[in-house]
C-alpha cells in the first residue's frame, strides 16, 4: 500500500472519528447547553418578576403602615365617643398656656353635622383672663388638632367686663368669657351618653377648683 494511500485513509478515518464526535458527543452537548441557558433566561425573567413583586408588596406595606399612622391621628382628632374627661385635660392644658382661668365646662349631647360626615359634641365654657389671654386660647384651640389633638372649632365668643388687672406698662382689664366650641367625633349615630356621669363630675371639680 503505497504512503498516498494511507494518507488518505488516515484522513477519511479522522473525518469519521471527527463526524461521529459531532453527532454523539457534541451536539448533543451543544442542544444541553442550549437548553440550559434557555432556563437560565427563564429563571433571570421569573425572579425579575419576583422582584417586582416584592417591590410592589414593601410598597403596599409601607402604604398601610402610613394609612394606619393617619388613621391613628384621625382617630384622635375625632374620636368614635365623646371621651369627655380627655377632652377637658387637653382644654385645661390649653388654658396653662395661654393664661386663662376656666368658671365652668359644660359638654352637651352630641348631635349630628349637617355640614360635614360625623358628630359634633357642643362645649359651653366659661373662662376669666383678659384679651391677649383669651386671644392665644381661641388660637391655640383650633390649632389642637396639629398635636394631634382633638378637633375643635370656636362656635360663638361673648365677652363681658370683669375686673382689671395691673400689667407691665399699663391695666390690662380682665375678661368674663362665654364660649361655644364643638368638639368633633367620628360615625354618623347619636351616641355619647356612657360618658356624660364622667363629664358631669369633671365639670365639678373645675368649678369647685376656681371658687
Amino acid at each position: 500500500m503505497s504512503s498516498k494511500l494511507k494518507m488518505i485513509l488516515v484522513g477519511v478515518a479522522i473525518v469519521v472519528v471527527a463526524v461521529l464526535v459531532w453527532f454523539f458527543l457534541l451536539s448533543p452537548l451543544r442542544g444541553d447547553i442550549q437548553a440550559t441557558e434557555t432556563q437560565i433566561e427563564e429563571e433571570r425573567d421569573r425572579l425579575s418578576q419576583a422582584q417586582i413583586q416584592l417591590a410592589k408588596a414593601e410598597a403596599t406595606r409601607e402604604e398601610g403602615m402610613t394609612n394606619q399612622a393617619r388613621l391613628l391621628e384621625l382617630s384622635k382628632m375625632m374620636p368614635e365617643t365623646e371621651e369627655i374627661p380627655s377632652l377637658l385635660l387637653q382644654l385645661q392644658d390649653l388654658a396653662d398656656q395661654s393664661g386663662i382661668t376656666f368658671i365652668a365646662i359644660s359638654p352637651g349631647e352630641s348631635q349630628t353635622s349637617e355640614s360635614a360626615d360625623g358628630r359634633i359634641l357642643p362645649l359651653s365654657v366659661e373662662f376669666s383672663g383678659t384679651f391677649f389671654n383669651v386671644s392665644d386660647f381661641i388660637y391655640r384651640a383650633e390649632q389642637m388638632v396639629a398635636g394631634p389633638g382633638r378637633l375643635l372649632a370656636v362656635k360663638s365668643v361673648d365677652l363681658s367686663p370683669g375686673g382689671a388687672t395691673e400689667m407691665q406698662g399699663g391695666v390690662s382689664p380682665q375678661l368674663t368669657v362665654s364660649m361655644e366650641m364643638y368638639a368633633f367625633l367620628a360615625g354618623g349615630g347619636e351616641g355619647g351618653t356612657s360618658a356624660r356621669p364622667a363629664a358631669s363630675s369633671t365639670t365639678e371639680t373645675t368649678e369647685a377648683t376656681s371658687e
